[in-house]
């Protein structure tokens, strides 16, 4: 079995996805950002170093806690993506579904539904959010567009339903785990041995082919 079997592709997006998820969980507002350039003295709180600090501190800040769903999708439109669905358009609906996601978080928290105050800087809500949330408000018919917000939600929900589903991953992950272990297994076997005939049919296979090349005369 080689290597071919593990499924590189697997390892890396899913490796790609875990580092994009590890940068959006363990973002901390004194790291670096493309909105914060300013660099911390006491060194980068993010895991994942100054890459991902940039990455999922900035992600975080334009999109909120919903952020982190892209790592999921990300995972799914590349791996598991169904023939329905393009990855184009996949990654289209995923950034409608994250953007809507965080104009929802944004409304919780205007309506104080859940209090800000006592939230850190991972469940703040990002830019996005306030910004589409505040036009909303502003425009002539809210009511309307609010409206438009929650039907286009719902219809990228539907195109995304079998992409949000973990099912398949996890059966990809455990078919990657078992041909990882037969490959670790064949490489550590030992050697098969020959089994030989016992000694008594050793000696009788002796005798028969000794009466063959002399026969009784």
């Amino acid at each position: 079995m080689g290597f071919n079997k593990l499924r590189i592709d697997y390892l890396f997006f899913g490796g790609t996805g875990f580092f994009l998820m590890m940068s959006v969980c363990t973002a901390d507002f004194q790291d670096p950002t493309v909105f914060n350039q300013l660099y911390p003295s006491n060194g980068i709180s993010n895991w994942t170093g100054l890459i991902g600090a940039i990455i999922g501190g900035s992600l975080l800040e334009v999109f909120g806690p919903s952020a982190l769903l892209l790592a999921w999708l990300f995972i799914r439109i590349n791996l598991h993506h169904p023939r329905r669905i393009s990855r184009l358009s996949g990654a289209y609906y995923a950034f409608v579904l994250v953007f809507l996601l965080s104009i929802v978080h944004e409304i919780i928290l205007r309506n104080h539904f859940i209090d800000s105050a006592d939230l850190n800087y991972f469940w703040q809500n990002g830019y996005a959010g306030k910004l589409a949330l505040g036009w909303i408000e502003s425009s002539a018919y809210p009511v309307l567009y609010l409206a438009g917000v929650i039907g286009m939600f719902i219809l990228s929900v539907l195109r995304m339903f079998h992409v949000l589903s973990p099912l398949p991953f996890i059966s990809g992950f455990f078919s990657i785990l078992y041909n990882l272990l037969s490959f670790i297994a064949g490489k550590i076997s030992r050697p098969h041995t020959v089994d030989f005939p016992p000694s008594r049919q050793l000696t009788d296979f002796k005798h028969n082919l000794r009466i063959e090349e002399y026969p009784a005369s």
